[in-house]
Formats: C-alpha cells, structure tokens, sequence
C-alpha cells in the first residue's frame, strides 16, 4: 500500500453549503480517500427538502470523483431513512460508496460503517438503537418518538422501548462487522461511527453532559482499530474537556466538530506502514499528538 491521504468530517447537515466548499477543498488537496461520517442532508425543509437535495448532492460528488477521490459515507441521525435508497442510486453510479453496515476492502485498508446512534430525547428515531443498558432515553422531548413513512409522513411509535430492543444494538452491529475481518483486518480497519464514544472528549454537549457510547469505546480498547471517525455531537471539541482526536492504544479516533459557516474536517497520511502522519484540522491547525504503530507491511 502507498502513502494514503484521507480526508475526514460529518455533519455536514449543520451549513450544507460546505458541500461546496467540500468539493472545492477536494478538487484542490486531491485526498485518495473522503471519510463523511453521517448526517448528509439539510437540517430545514423536512423530507421533501431532503429529497430535493440530492441532485445537488449528485454534483459535489461527481466533482470530488472528477479529483480521484473515493468517497466513502453514510447517513446519520437526523437524515430520513426512506431516503438512503436515493443515496445507494449513486452508490450505484460509482459516485460514492455508502459504508453504513458494509465492509469495504480496497488498497490494502479495511473500510467499516455504522451509522447508528444510542437513543436520544429528539423526537426521529428510524436510527436509534439500544446501547448495552441504555435501551431509550429517560428525557422525550415528544413523547414516544416517530419514524418516518416510505413517501415522508410521520408516525407515532406506540412502545419506543420495545421499538429499540426489536433492532440490534449498537454493540452488535459493531461486532457484526469486526467478524467479518481478520485479526489483521482489524489492525489496518477504518470506521465511520456516526455515535461517538464517550470519555474521549468527543461527546459532550452543550450542558456539559457526556453522551457517548461505553459499548463503542471498550470495543475501540479490546478491537485496536487503526483509525476512527465519530461525529453526532458537533459542539463537543469546543467545550471544556473536548477533544477533536484522541489516541486509544493503536487506535487514532477523531471528531472534527462542526460549527459556523467554515467546513471542519481532518486531514492525515496512511504510510505503507500503516502508521499515520501529518494530521491536521482544518481549523484548530496541526495536533501534537506524534502516532506511529510500527507495524511492518504485509
């Protein structure tokens, strides 16, 4: 494997004018590979603006394939689920890949998605799943919780409880994925995991209160993957304790935050060794942290 560039971010819900700034910054840097993990669509104008959103999607990534850019994403939390079926359409013309529940392997890496998240006091829960102990959220800002409807209406879910413990956990569509890989796979994998973990200062929201997940970061402890991306809680690198990119043992996990009109996002290097150089954010600049793994190439 040749030294890899990656470029990282999510959330791009938050301003979705930074699609285009996105595109540009890819047309510009030229990264191997773009890593979005989760929330694609406009936060405004319901289902019906997210549907209409996608021919516009369509042209930023036909510009970032127009760079040799593999784009790898996925949906998140607040994208309707009825939706992704138009997200694999383009999958389909080889415009992007949608990683969420799939193993990619390419060029010596092991790419992984997940694109859910444990349960919330927001009303959407079509991507909402148990997390271990926390099955739902003792805070309901309306009541039981909705999903969505093939043609966009909402509806009411009587029992949100039974609801989440009907789909697997969190915890077991993470597992599902590392079974397919081998130890060595696992060593040189790459997940978007749209929930981040918790005590790593990527979950923190604006009250102070740490939402992440334990389930996802004792899987990062025991699993040592070689590098992950979160995103979900966009203020959290900005609050007191918060951290855009931590290191777990082997493991790089990060969670560039996105905030205001400017796109935030994380570029770094992959060496044939698989250790990971020059990692920068587009904001807060270059990290001191200094990670080589010191595996040999295989």
């Amino acid at each position: 494997m040749k030294q890899t560039r990656v470029l990282l971010t999510s959330d791009i819900h938050q301003h979705i004018a930074k699609w285009e700034q996105l595109a540009s910054i890819v047309e510009e840097e030229k990264p191997n590979y773009v890593l979005i993990a989760g929330d694609l669509l406009p936060k405004t104008g319901g289902f019906k603006g997210q549907r209409d959103f996608f021919p516009r999607l369509r042209r930023n990534l036909e510009k970032m394939r127009g760079a040799a850019a593999h784009v790898l994403l996925m949906m998140g939390n607040d994208d309707f689920l009825p939706l992704e079926s138009l997200l694999d359409e383009l999958a389909k013309e080889d415009l992007c890949v949608n990683l969420n529940g799939k193993v990619l392997r390419e060029q010596g890496l092991i790419f992984c998605g997940v694109a859910q998240v444990r349960d919330y006091p927001f009303a959407y829960k079509d991507w909402c799943v148990a997390d271990e102990e926390h099955v739902e959220c003792p805070i309901q800002y309306r009541g039981k919780g909705l999903t969505v409807s093939a043609d966009g209406h909402w509806l009411e879910i009587d029992d949100l409880r039974e609801h989440l413990l009907r789909k697997p956990s969190l915890g077991q569509r993470i597992e599902a994925l590392t079974n397919q890989l081998t130890p060595s796979e696992l060593a040189r994998s790459i997940w978007l995991i749209h929930q981040p973990p918790t005590e790593l200062g990527m979950d923190i929201v604006g009250d102070g209160q740490q939402v992440g997940s334990p389930t996802l970061l004792n899987w990062i402890r025991t699993g040592q993957p070689l590098l992950g991306v979160s995103g979900h809680i966009h203020e959290s690198p900005y609050q007191p304790g918060g951290r855009w990119i931590s290191v777990v043992g082997d493991t790089v996990w990060v969670q560039a935050g996105q905030m205001d009109t400017r796109l935030h996002y994380v570029t770094l290097e992959i060496t044939k060794n698989r250790n990971i150089r020059n990692i920068r954010h587009s904001i807060i600049g270059p990290t001191a942290i200094e990670f080589e793994r010191f595996i040999p190439s295989k």
